[in-house]
Protein backbone atom coordinates (compact mmCIF):
# COMPACT_ATOMS: atom_id res chain seq x y z
CA UNK A 1 0.00 0.00 0.00
CA UNK A 2 1.22 3.53 -1.06
CA UNK A 3 0.42 6.28 0.99
CA UNK A 4 0.55 10.23 1.22
CA UNK A 5 1.31 11.73 4.48
CA UNK A 6 0.48 15.77 4.89
CA UNK A 7 1.15 17.74 8.09
CA UNK A 8 0.70 21.47 7.84
CA UNK A 9 -0.94 22.27 10.96
CA UNK A 10 2.34 23.68 12.58
CA UNK A 11 5.53 25.72 11.67
CA UNK A 12 7.35 22.69 10.46
CA UNK A 13 6.27 21.03 7.91
CA UNK A 14 6.02 17.10 7.22
CA UNK A 15 5.19 15.60 3.69
CA UNK A 16 6.26 12.09 3.02
CA UNK A 17 5.19 8.85 0.55
CA UNK A 18 5.16 5.95 2.06
CA UNK A 19 4.91 1.98 1.05
CA UNK A 20 3.79 -0.76 3.69
CA UNK A 21 4.51 1.99 6.20
CA UNK A 22 7.90 2.18 5.09
CA UNK A 23 8.88 6.11 4.34
CA UNK A 24 10.10 6.12 0.49
CA UNK A 25 10.59 10.04 0.46
CA UNK A 26 9.75 12.80 3.03
CA UNK A 27 10.79 16.69 3.33
CA UNK A 28 10.47 17.98 6.84
CA UNK A 29 11.25 21.95 7.26
CA UNK A 30 10.35 24.94 9.02
CA UNK A 31 8.01 27.02 7.16
CA UNK A 32 5.85 29.27 9.35
CA UNK A 33 3.43 31.54 7.47
CA UNK A 34 4.46 30.23 4.21
CA UNK A 35 2.67 26.90 4.41
CA UNK A 36 -0.05 28.02 1.04
CA UNK A 37 3.33 28.82 -0.94
CA UNK A 38 5.31 25.58 -0.93
CA UNK A 39 3.10 22.55 0.57
CA UNK A 40 2.00 21.92 -3.23
CA UNK A 41 5.40 21.96 -4.42
CA UNK A 42 6.45 19.84 -1.22
CA UNK A 43 3.89 17.03 -2.95
CA UNK A 44 4.64 17.24 -5.82
CA UNK A 45 8.44 16.45 -5.15
CA UNK A 46 7.93 13.74 -2.59
CA UNK A 47 5.92 11.84 -5.24
CA UNK A 48 8.14 12.69 -7.68
CA UNK A 49 11.49 11.34 -5.07
CA UNK A 50 9.86 7.93 -4.75
CA UNK A 51 9.40 7.19 -8.49
CA UNK A 52 5.58 6.95 -8.27
CA UNK A 53 2.31 8.54 -10.37
CA UNK A 54 -0.39 10.14 -7.79
CA UNK A 55 -2.45 7.87 -8.80
CA UNK A 56 -0.32 4.99 -7.31
CA UNK A 57 -1.57 6.57 -4.38
CA UNK A 58 -3.66 4.29 -1.88
CA UNK A 59 -4.30 6.30 0.68
CA UNK A 60 -3.65 9.71 2.45
CA UNK A 61 -3.06 10.60 5.68
CA UNK A 62 -3.54 14.19 6.90
CA UNK A 63 -3.18 16.05 10.19
CA UNK A 64 -6.06 17.89 10.55
CA UNK A 65 -5.59 19.81 13.73
CA UNK A 66 -5.32 21.39 16.46
CA UNK A 67 -3.18 23.84 15.63
CA UNK A 68 -2.34 27.06 12.98
CA UNK A 69 -5.56 27.84 12.13
CA UNK A 70 -4.46 28.48 8.19
CA UNK A 71 -1.74 25.52 8.68
CA UNK A 72 -4.98 23.13 9.32
CA UNK A 73 -7.17 24.49 6.79
CA UNK A 74 -4.02 24.31 3.77
CA UNK A 75 -3.34 20.93 5.01
CA UNK A 76 -6.97 19.51 5.19
CA UNK A 77 -7.66 21.78 1.93
CA UNK A 78 -4.77 20.08 -0.19
CA UNK A 79 -5.51 16.51 0.65
CA UNK A 80 -9.08 16.57 -0.06
CA UNK A 81 -8.00 17.96 -3.71
CA UNK A 82 -5.57 15.15 -3.98
CA UNK A 83 -8.47 12.94 -2.64
CA UNK A 84 -10.92 14.16 -5.22
CA UNK A 85 -8.47 14.01 -8.16
CA UNK A 86 -7.36 10.19 -7.62
CA UNK A 87 -10.65 9.36 -6.21
CA UNK A 88 -8.87 8.28 -2.88
CA UNK A 89 -10.08 8.24 0.76
CA UNK A 90 -8.70 10.02 3.61
CA UNK A 91 -7.81 9.02 7.40
CA UNK A 92 -7.01 12.38 9.44
CA UNK A 93 -4.67 12.08 12.19
CA UNK A 94 -4.66 14.12 14.99
CA UNK A 95 -1.59 16.87 15.93
CA UNK A 96 -1.64 16.14 19.80
CA UNK A 97 -1.23 12.23 19.35
CA UNK A 98 0.99 12.37 16.69
CA UNK A 99 3.41 14.10 18.77
CA UNK A 100 2.93 11.40 21.35
CA UNK A 101 3.38 8.27 19.30
CA UNK A 102 6.81 10.16 18.18
CA UNK A 103 7.58 10.61 21.35
CA UNK A 104 9.61 7.86 23.81
CA UNK A 105 7.18 5.50 25.09
CA UNK A 106 5.99 6.22 28.34
CA UNK A 107 2.87 5.25 30.72
CA UNK A 108 1.53 8.79 30.53
CA UNK A 109 1.99 11.29 27.94
CA UNK A 110 0.79 14.71 27.61
CA UNK A 111 1.48 16.46 23.94
CA UNK A 112 1.04 20.21 24.44
CA UNK A 113 0.95 23.04 21.60
CA UNK A 114 0.63 26.51 22.48
CA UNK A 115 -2.28 28.15 20.71
CA UNK A 116 -1.89 31.76 21.81
CA UNK A 117 0.49 33.40 25.06
CA UNK A 118 -1.42 32.22 27.68
CA UNK A 119 -3.45 28.89 26.00
CA UNK A 120 -2.41 25.46 24.97
CA UNK A 121 -4.01 22.70 22.86
CA UNK A 122 -3.61 19.89 25.21
CA UNK A 123 -3.91 15.61 25.00
CA UNK A 124 -3.04 13.08 27.62
CA UNK A 125 -2.55 9.74 26.79
CA UNK A 126 -1.73 6.22 28.11
CA UNK A 127 1.18 3.97 26.45
CA UNK A 128 -0.80 2.39 24.25
CA UNK A 129 -1.93 6.13 22.54
CA UNK A 130 -5.64 5.56 24.05
CA UNK A 131 -6.84 9.25 25.37
CA UNK A 132 -7.14 9.50 28.95
CA UNK A 133 -8.63 12.76 28.50
CA UNK A 134 -10.80 14.39 25.23
CA UNK A 135 -8.17 16.55 23.37
CA UNK A 136 -8.82 20.01 24.45
CA UNK A 137 -8.03 23.64 24.53
CA UNK A 138 -6.98 24.95 28.10
CA UNK A 139 -5.31 27.83 30.48
CA UNK A 140 -1.73 27.92 30.76
CA UNK A 141 -3.63 27.34 35.18
CA UNK A 142 -5.28 24.69 33.67
CA UNK A 143 -2.55 23.19 31.81
CA UNK A 144 -0.31 23.04 35.56
CA UNK A 145 -3.53 21.49 36.97
CA UNK A 146 -3.56 18.18 34.44
CA UNK A 147 0.25 17.70 34.73
CA UNK A 148 -0.24 17.77 38.68
CA UNK A 149 -2.81 15.62 38.62
CA UNK A 150 -1.33 13.39 35.85
CA UNK A 151 2.44 13.55 36.43
CA UNK A 152 2.96 12.86 32.41
CA UNK A 153 6.21 12.75 30.14
CA UNK A 154 5.21 16.32 28.38
CA UNK A 155 6.16 16.36 24.91
CA UNK A 156 5.14 19.42 22.35
CA UNK A 157 6.41 21.09 18.55
CA UNK A 158 8.57 23.34 20.25
CA UNK A 159 11.31 23.57 23.29
CA UNK A 160 8.94 25.61 25.97
CA UNK A 161 8.59 26.09 29.41
CA UNK A 162 4.71 25.93 31.81
CA UNK A 163 5.38 27.17 35.16
CA UNK A 164 7.99 25.35 36.52
CA UNK A 165 7.43 22.44 33.78
CA UNK A 166 9.68 21.57 30.84
CA UNK A 167 7.97 20.65 27.59
CA UNK A 168 10.05 18.18 25.27
CA UNK A 169 10.84 18.93 21.79
CA UNK A 170 9.95 15.81 19.77
CA UNK A 171 10.08 15.83 15.84
CA UNK A 172 7.25 13.57 13.96
CA UNK A 173 8.26 9.90 13.26
CA UNK A 174 5.87 9.79 10.21
CA UNK A 175 6.50 5.38 10.10
CA UNK A 176 4.71 5.41 13.38
CA UNK A 177 1.93 7.78 13.07
CA UNK A 178 0.90 5.71 9.67
CA UNK A 179 1.84 2.27 11.56
CA UNK A 180 -0.51 3.48 14.33
CA UNK A 181 -3.23 5.02 12.39
CA UNK A 182 -3.66 2.34 9.22
CA UNK A 183 -6.63 0.99 10.56
CA UNK A 184 -8.46 3.60 11.96
CA UNK A 185 -11.57 4.77 10.12
CA UNK A 186 -11.40 6.06 6.65
CA UNK A 187 -13.29 8.96 5.69
CA UNK A 188 -14.29 10.48 2.10
CA UNK A 189 -12.94 13.15 0.85
CA UNK A 190 -15.79 15.31 0.70
CA UNK A 191 -16.40 14.73 4.85
CA UNK A 192 -12.84 15.73 5.96
CA UNK A 193 -12.35 18.48 7.78
CA UNK A 194 -10.36 20.46 10.16
CA UNK A 195 -10.15 19.72 14.38
CA UNK A 196 -9.53 23.33 15.46
CA UNK A 197 -11.05 22.96 19.09
CA UNK A 198 -11.18 26.31 19.22
CA UNK A 199 -11.27 29.07 16.43
CA UNK A 200 -9.44 32.24 16.10
CA UNK A 201 -11.03 34.64 18.25
CA UNK A 202 -12.06 36.98 15.38
CA UNK A 203 -14.60 34.08 14.03
CA UNK A 204 -15.50 33.46 17.38
CA UNK A 205 -16.64 36.89 17.84
CA UNK A 206 -18.42 36.31 14.12
CA UNK A 207 -20.31 33.61 15.38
Amino acid sequence: MISLFIDTALSNVSISILKDGKVLSIIQEEIPNEHSKYVTSYVKRVIDAAGIDANDIDRIFVVNGPGSFTGVRIGVTIAKTYGYLINKEIIPVSSLKSLAISSINQDIIMSVIQANRSNYYVGIYDSNYNNLIDEQFVSGNRLVELINEYNPYIVSNEYNVVGKYKLNKVSLDVEKIVNYYKDSEIVNYHAVVPNYLKLPQAMEDRK
